[in-house]
């Protein structure tokens, strides 16, 4: 089968979706002999493409310069792939699969803009429809992807994330970062959007110092984002500026460094899809504590210590309780390693090329014709009735 590969979207800074992208495409390239790979590719994508560590993508990689130009090369391929949750261009005359992690803009509305709203609306549900196959990463998103989009269950298939193999051996690879760390802290990498709660982390955090007289350093990475929590600024109206230390960027060896010194990783999130640093942490020897929320209790199972996100007091509590035992964390750690050895890159492999083949037998032209005919336009006026309709609420 010849399977191209929209890689549009792939960038350095959407986090766990590059690294979905480059260890599901780095176990392909180097164990699947019955597959070719057409890799649709732009300018902006060369760099993360280099990160596969071989330069096998490039046999049978076509230069776009617009997403529109797939349709020139249909003949090429027996197969279409959307990675990063939008299906595109569609519908298409071929079968399809995309891969969407979740829909939280369903929970939290308020975490995004109005233009993100309408642009998710637009083409997560349409894009699911319109597709063959859906891969998602956990039975968490996908109830609610078939709950919201109203898909047959059996269209939805999960494929759990696996991490960098590197986490597996962070002691062997670990680098400092090149900046002085607190000797004890913990630690939170992520992207600085609000779903990530790093609101209640912090009020954790201070709760400790002034009711605890428990001090605790706590390390971040990650980059600020358009519309999302102004870290640095809050770190220091909370009193906190000396506690709280900003890495920014961070390589894969640099990462595992802060794993195997941390006391232990600390995961506030209000909704994951997923959330690969659980398993990284848990892979590199690091103590979990979690949300009890989304999808965060069937990745971690067992192997971590969950508070309630929405309570500043439950998340300082459990920093407490794992801080200042010993015995609980080495604990932890085993059990951690464990759990983490469940998640591998063939693993996520093999579910995706179950989609692949269940995709190519559930192609039908005549349902492409419909939504190419139909659906796509119904969708279409459906939204814009939706959003007059909201628009005109929100102008008054």
């Amino acid at each position: 089968m010849r399977i191209g590969i929209n890689c549009f979207l792939l960038q350095a800074h959407i986090g766990g979706l590059k690294q979905y992208f480059i260890t599901l495409f780095k176990e392909l390239l180097e164990r699947d002999i019955d597959n070719e790979y057409i890799f649709f590719w732009f300018e902006h994508n060369a760099e993360e493409l280099d990160k596969l560590g071989t330069d096998s993508w490039r046999k049978n990689a076509i230069l776009l310069q617009d997403q529109l130009q797939v349709l020139s090369y249909l003949d090429k391929i027996d197969l279409y792939f959307c990675p990063f949750g939008v299906l595109y261009p569609r519908p298409l005359p071929k079968p399809t699969v995309m891969t969407l992690v979740d829909i939280q803009e369903v929970f939290y509305p308020e975490f995004f803009t109005l233009e993100d709203r309408y642009n998710r609306e637009l083409h997560f549900p349409s894009s699911t429809r319109m597709a063959d196959r859906v891969i998602t990463i956990s039975e968490f998103s996908k109830g609610t992807i078939v709950e919201h989009h109203r898909l047959a269950p059996e269209k939805v298939i999960v494929s759990y994330l696996s991490t960098d193999e590197r986490y597996y051996r962070s002691n062997q690879i670990a680098q400092a970062p090149d900046r002085d760390l607190p000797k004890d802290f913990i630690l939170f990498p992520a992207n600085f959007w609000k779903h990530k709660n790093h609101d209640r982390l912090l009020k954790a955090l201070r709760l400790l110092k002034e009711e605890r007289n428990l001090v605790i350093d706590a390390v971040f990475t990650g980059f600020e984002q358009a519309n999302g929590y102004p870290l640095s600024l809050k770190a220091q109206e909370y009193g906190l500026r000396s506690q709280v230390h900003l890495l920014g960027y961070v390589t894969v060896e640099q990462l595992a460094y802060l794993y195997t010194k941390a006391r232990m990783l600390v995961f506030p999130s209000l909704f994951e899809g997923f959330g690969i640093p659980l398993v990284e942490a848990m892979a590199a020897g690091c103590p979990v504590t979690a949300a009890d929320a989304t999808s965060v209790p069937e990745i971690t199972s067992s192997a971590a210590e969950l508070f309630d996100p929405n309570l500043p007091q439950a998340i300082a509590e459990t920093i407490e309780k794992v801080w200042q035992d010993n015995i609980l964390r080495q604990k932890m750690i085993s059990l951690g390693k464990q759990r983490a050895q469940e998640f591998s890159p063939s693993m996520t492999a093999q579910s995706h090329l179950t989609a692949f083949t269940e995709a190519l037998q559930a192609y039908s032209y005549p349902q492409f014709l419909w939504n190419n005919l139909v659906y796509k336009n119904y969708h279409l006026a459906k939204l814009g009735l939706q959003w007059r309709n909201k628009l005109s609420k929100k102008n008054g």
